[in-house]
């Protein structure tokens, strides 16, 4: 190995910094900085709390044209008035308040929409499986009976033992 440049060697007079760093003005850069960076975040978060409220009210809380506005005007209006809902005048609908107030009279006197009477509701029981089930409890062949599907046939008895 070669060495094809010349090392150079400073003179011990020229030394180094010896003087101390500007606290000053250190201290004055890290809080501007700071402020700095404070105002952008408040400055971000206004434009996007700007453009999220604008969003809601575009998408949310106008009205999207004159016929939906006309729409729930009409809805708003069936619930408070009377009006014939058939053109041979047979049936009639009645405010939301009234019929409310009709439905809880008739049901604080007893009357029910479909003529029932009360009944108590039966006991939960277990149902258990059909024959041939799986799960089903096995049952066993009498002589001269065929087994149940699914079931092996009973072993043969001859003379009454097996």
């Amino acid at each position: 190995m070669s060495d094809d440049h010349e090392i150079v060697k400073h003179s011990p007079e020229e030394g180094f910094d010896a003087t101390e760093p500007e606290a000053k003005s250190v201290w004055a850069f890290t809080i501007g900085s700071i402020i700095l960076l404070v105002v952008v975040i408040l400055a971000i978060q206004s434009y996007f709390e700007g453009i999220w409220n604008k969003a809601i009210y575009d998408r949310v809380l106008t009205v999207p044209g004159q016929e939906v506005g006309d729409l729930h005007n009409l809805e708003n209006w069936r619930l408070t008035h009377y009006e014939y809902t058939d053109p041979s005048k047979t049936t009639v609908r009645i405010p939301f308040e009234e019929a409310r107030k009709a439905f809880l009279d008739d049901a604080k006197a007893g009357k029910t929409f479909y003529p029932a009477k009360p009944t108590e509701p039966k006991p939960e029981t277990v149902d258990q499986p059909a024959a041939g089930q799986p799960g089903a409890p096995a049952q066993t062949a009498t002589p001269g009976q065929a087994p149940a599907p699914g079931q092996a046939p009973a072993a043969a008895t001859v003379g009454g033992k097996k």
